[in-house]
C-alpha cells in the first residue's frame, strides 16, 4: 500500500492486487452501501492516520474516488473538502471513475511542467484536449488504464474536477478549444 498526499486536503492509496487480495476484496465489489466495502475503507483510513499521524475521522465529510489499474489494484482518492458554517456532515461515497479526468491548471508554465512530467513516464501519452477557461486551463484526459499515474501528475499541477463539474459540453460552447486531439504530445514535442 503506498500513500501520498499531493495536497493537503487529499490523500492517494495505492492499493497493490495483493493489498486487495489481504484486505478480502475486488475493485468491482467496491460499493459503500456494501458494508464489506466500509470496513475495507475504514481500515484504510486508520492505516493511513497511522502512516501520516494524522486524525481522520471516516464518518466525516470526504470523497472517495476509485480507479482500478491495470495490475489488478486500485487507486483511491480522498478528498477532505473544509466544512461548510453550518457544519453539516455529508455521508461517504465512492463515485467511480469517469471518461475523462478534468485538471484545471492556472498558470502556462505548470501546464508545460505538467506535460513534461507526463511524457517522463515513458509510456505513451493518453488522448488528451486542451481549452481555454475563464483565463485558465483545462485539460481533459482520457481515464485508463494508466489514470492512476496520470491523476497524481494532474493533482501536482492544478485542481482536479469530476468530470461532470465541467462538463465537456460547457467546455465546448464556453471555452476557447485549444488542442482537440492529442494535446500533451503538442505541448511536449519530442526532440
Amino acid at each position: 500500500m503506498r500513500i501520498e498526499t499531493p495536497q493537503e486536503n487529499k490523500i492517494v492509496v495505492e492499493l497493490t492486487a495483493q493489498d486487495m487480495s489481504e484486505l478480502d476484496i475486488t475493485y468491482e465489489e467496491m460499493d459503500y452501501s456494501n458494508i464489506e466495502t466500509r470496513r475495507v475503507i475504514w481500515t484504510i483510513l486508520d492505516r493511513v492516520r497511522h502512516a501520516l499521524r494524522r486524525d481522520i475521522d471516516p464518518s466525516s465529510r470526504m470523497t472517495i474516488e476509485s480507479v482500478p489499474t491495470a495490475e489488478g489494484g486500485c487507486v483511491l482518492f480522498f478528498t477532505v473538502p473544509p466544512l461548510s458554517e453550518n457544519g453539516v456532515r455529508q455521508v461517504l461515497h465512492i463515485r467511480r471513475e469517469a471518461a475523462n479526468l478534468v485538471c484545471m491548471i492556472e498558470t502556462a508554465d505548470a501546464l508545460l511542467r505538467c506535460a513534461e512530467r507526463m511524457r517522463e513516464r515513458g509510456e505513451p501519452l493518453p488522448e488528451s484536449r486542451l481549452y481555454l477557461w475563464q483565463d485558465r486551463y483545462v485539460l481533459l484526459v482520457q481515464n485508463d488504464a494508466r489514470a492512476a499515474v496520470s491523476r497524481m501528475i494532474l493533482a501536482e499541477y492544478g485542481t482536479l474536477y469530476p468530470e461532470s463539474a465541467l462538463p465537456a459540453a460547457a467546455l465546448n460552447e464556453h471555452g476557447k478549444l485549444l488542442a482537440e486531439n492529442g494535446a500533451l504530445e503538442k505541448l511536449t514535442p519530442e526532440s
